[in-house]
């Protein structure tokens, strides 16, 4: 996985965009992005467009990092959709339409 980008693309908000698969071997990278994502501040999202892949470990990161109320789930695909909803998941992570 490359690494994640948390740029202020619109003024007030930070966006994370990991890109290529989220699995057990990038969590400790996700995780360290998730920590950055959380210090900036105003409304977060992690945009999901350019994940291939995910596995339980990083869905439980993501839910940990969404319980702050401040951050939005928003671009995932439906087998990303149909991952968080198999490992029950899914009615944790607050989402935006895309």
């Amino acid at each position: 996985m490359e690494e994640c980008q948390v740029p202020s693309t619109i003024p007030g908000e930070s966006i994370l965009r990991p890109l290529g698969d989220l699995t057990i071997f990038e969590a400790a990278q996700f995780h360290a992005d998730l920590v950055a994502l959380h210090q900036q501040e105003g409304p977060l999202k992690i945009d999901l467009g350019e994940v291939t892949c995910m596995d339980s470990s990083c869905v439980q990161l993501m839910v940990a990092a969404t319980r702050s109320g401040r951050v939005t789930v928003q671009g995932y695909s439906s087998r990303i959709r149909d991952k968080f909803e198999q490992i029950g998941f899914a009615q944790f992570l607050p989402t935006q339409e895309s």
